[in-house]
């Protein structure tokens, strides 16, 4: 399958006939109206292939693809009524969800994905697109489960970890020019077993504070108009950023993966915020 990389500033969302991911591609359109996007809207058949030993009812996968079709036709209408602006193209896949996603991820701003819904993409339920999506998506992937906050805060949490690679960062920062809000960075850190406990917290946290600054300095001066503040907290990082990103508009991590084909090789801290946040989290591949 070949990645459409014609459209310059362009937002991917997955969608099938569930509520997690209507409101996934719900938040997929105000994001590309914001962001002076494009939305692009996907459904996989999952269809078997030519070679497949699989017997197939008579006309069952011309019926799929007139079900699927119409399914991205009922969801472009909505989204257009509710930005007549908005430019919506709909793509059909006859490939699985995980697959077609990382493949239209490539030159993509964004590609977005619900959780917990039925078939296709939000389906699969956290384990299988969500985190394949952020396992190997060539662009930010943003993972959207539960109920979007009526009236959500406006800035982005950005987790950062010890050494923190710039892309996240850099991704935080873009979009935060982009939407004229603030960038909140947020370190957890917990004391080392190795320490029994008894370093000064005090001391500690400045030393977090004082990484945290250094990793961010660049982005500071490149982005002046970028107002940003940051937090240390003392506790596990998944609880810590799920708190701290409570309401917020977005939240910010690396994808700090480890790969093999396919595999699910998301760590911890993702796999967390994922399963657990709900607040949309934006998970940034290195490179």
């Amino acid at each position: 399958m070949e990645a459409d990389t014609a459209t310059p500033r362009r937002i991917v969302v997955g969608v099938d006939r569930s509520d997690n991911a209507a409101r996934a591609a719900a938040w997929a359109a105000r994001e590309a109206v914001d962001r002076g996007a494009s939305l692009q809207l996907v459904h996989a058949l999952h269809l078997p292939g030519a070679s497949a030993m699989v017997y197939e009812p008579p006309g069952f996968t011309a019926t799929q693809r007139e079900t699927g079709a119409k399914l991205l036709q009922r969801h472009a209408a909505a989204l257009q009524e509710l930005h007549p602006d908005l430019t919506v193209t709909t793509e059909l896949s006859e490939l699985e969800a995980p697959e077609t996603l990382v493949a239209l991820s490539s030159g993509a701003e964004l590609v977005v994905v619900g959780t917990r819904g039925h078939g296709g993409f939000a389906g699969m339920l956290l384990g299988s697109v969500s985190l394949k999506l952020a396992t190997h998506a060539h662009s930010p992937a943003v993972v959207v489960r539960g109920e979007d906050p009526v009236a959500p805060v406006q800035e982005i949490v950005l987790g950062v970890e010890p050494n923190e690679v710039q892309a996240p960062i850099r991704f935080a920062f873009e979009s935060a020019a982009k939407l004229g809000i603030p960038v909140r960075a947020v370190r957890a850190w917990q004391a080392h077993p190795g320490f029994g406990g008894h370093a000064d917290p005090t001391e500690r946290e400045n030393r977090e504070s004082d990484e945290v600054d250094a990793l961010l300095q660049d982005f500071r001066r490149e982005y002046p108009d970028v107002a940003v503040s940051r937090s240390i907290a003392h506790g596990n990082a998944v609880p810590v950023l799920i708190e701290a990103a409570r309401g917020s508009r977005l939240l910010v991590v690396g994808a700090h993966r480890h790969h093999g084909p396919l595999s699910v090789g998301a760590g911890y801290v993702v796999h967390g915020l994922l399963s657990h946040a709900p607040t949309p989290v934006a998970v940034v591949p290195a490179s």
